[in-house]
């Protein structure tokens, strides 16, 4: 048993959304509005126990990264015989927050059977489902599909590159230092003169890097456009370098290659 390793991932922005739905007698309901609950006032419990609830996920669920997030939000709506919860968690991460905002919503769903357990026998907590999530690899991950790509390296480093490039699926796979072809990318894991420096991509690259390597990064990644105006990426000549490269940085090539042209 273990946790997913989500150590090579990026840091991004994510969302999720949750909803969840308990059905309860009409005489349940009216006392609810009227706060006749003995217990107390249930739509405010309900709502702080989404909150605890989304707050304590990594320890109530065994294999759910402990992960902090920077918003909360959950919101309840009273029928003429349900209860529904909708909850909305918001953070920068490394890994999504469909469980934090699932869990928000079985808790308070839970508090309301709790609190109102006395006086409704027939409660039943009909649904409770992810509504929507964003900022994870579903959504800005782009493959190799329809781009050529020369990689530019010895024989050995080609083999490593080429590891990680085949499952992006480019239609043209070459490695050579022949650059009268058209290329969409170039892959260099040698000295490669660059037109155009990419900052604001090579900074991220790097920076990533250095939090895993502090101790051994030199050059560090090159990102932008040589002479012929296509894509290049100058790789430090290393093997863990380049495995962390694009382990962290691979499914987002396709992306970066739309977005220079």
């Amino acid at each position: 048993m273990r946790t997913v390793d989500v150590s090579s991932k990026p840091v991004t922005l994510r969302t999720a959304k949750a909803y969840g739905r308990i059905r309860l007698k009409s005489d349940t309901v009216k006392a609810i509005v009227d706060g006749r609950v003995p217990k107390g006032d249930v739509l405010q419990a309900c709502k702080l126990s989404g909150i605890f609830g989304a707050k304590k996920t990594g320890e109530l669920l065994p294999f759910c990264h402990p992960i902090s997030f920077d918003h909360v939000e959950v919101e309840v709506k009273l029928g003429e015989d349900t209860l529904e919860v909708f909850s909305f968690v918001k953070g920068v991460g490394k890994t999504g927050y469909e469980m934090e905002a699932l869990t928000s919503v079985c808790a308070s769903l839970l508090t309301v059977y709790d609190m109102c357990k006395g006086m409704d026998d027939i409660m039943v907590i009909e649904e409770i489902r992810l509504v929507e999530k964003s900022g994870g690899k579903s959504q800005w991950a782009k493959d190799l599909k329809g781009k050529k790509v020369l990689v530019y390296s010895d024989e050995d480093t080609y083999s490593l590159i080429v590891e990680y490039l085949r499952p992006l699926e480019p239609s043209k796979l070459e490695m050579g230092r022949d650059f009268r072809d058209k290329f969409d990318l170039i892959i260099a894991a040698e000295a490669l003169d660059l037109e155009e420096d990419f900052v604001g991509l090579e900074t991220v690259v790097n920076q990533k890097l250095f939090e895993l390597f502090p101790s051994s990064l030199k050059r560090g990644v090159r990102v932008g456009r040589d002479r012929r105006g296509c894509m290049a990426i100058v790789l430090e000549p290393s093997k863990e370098m380049i495995r962390a490269f694009f382990e962290n940085f691979s499914y987002l090539l396709g992306a970066w290659v739309d977005g220079s042209k």
